[in-house]
């Protein structure tokens, strides 16, 4: 790998499973200092490289411009976020309850919104920045029910 991000240090929330831990481990890889949010410590603590751990539930929006604050503060700024958390219920309309439904709406469209307005002034004060939002192929389709 390379070091193209070296001194870079960047945020991946749901960063410590699936597709998130793919994009931690990559950063780690090209030398970022990386935070993970999340609610529960990441399944795969054997990532390369200095992954620090910040506990948030991205679907209480209360705990989102604090938990971006302290990882800023823990890795010594902001140069990368990656939106990265999502969930989907497998159930029916009919099954799925108003709870599942707001849980669901607050991490997958109201966490990144938060979550990307908490983070750019730490970009402005870097003079750059970048922001990825990761979505899913859930959204092109429907399932019955």
């Amino acid at each position: 790998m390379t070091d193209r991000l070296a001194g870079k240090c960047a945020i991946v929330t749901g960063g410590g499973r699936g597709i998130g831990a793919g994009i931690t481990e990559r950063f780690t890889e090209e030398g970022a200092l990386v935070a993970v949010i999340q609610r529960n410590p990441p399944l795969q603590t054997a990532l390369d490289g200095p992954v620090i751990y910040v506990k948030a539930d991205l679907a209480r929006p209360e705990q989102i411009a604090s938990a971006l604050e302290a990882a800023v503060e823990r890795i010594g700024g902001l140069d990368i976020l990656v939106n990265n958390a999502g969930i989907v219920f497998e159930k029916t309309v009919e099954e799925t309850t108003e709870e599942d439904w707001d849980r669901m709406m607050n991490i997958n469209l109201k966490a990144p919104f938060l979550m990307t307005k908490a983070a750019i002034p730490h970009l402005r004060r870097r003079g750059k920045g970048s922001i990825v939002n990761i979505g899913s192929i859930e959204g092109l389709g429907a399932n019955p029910g």
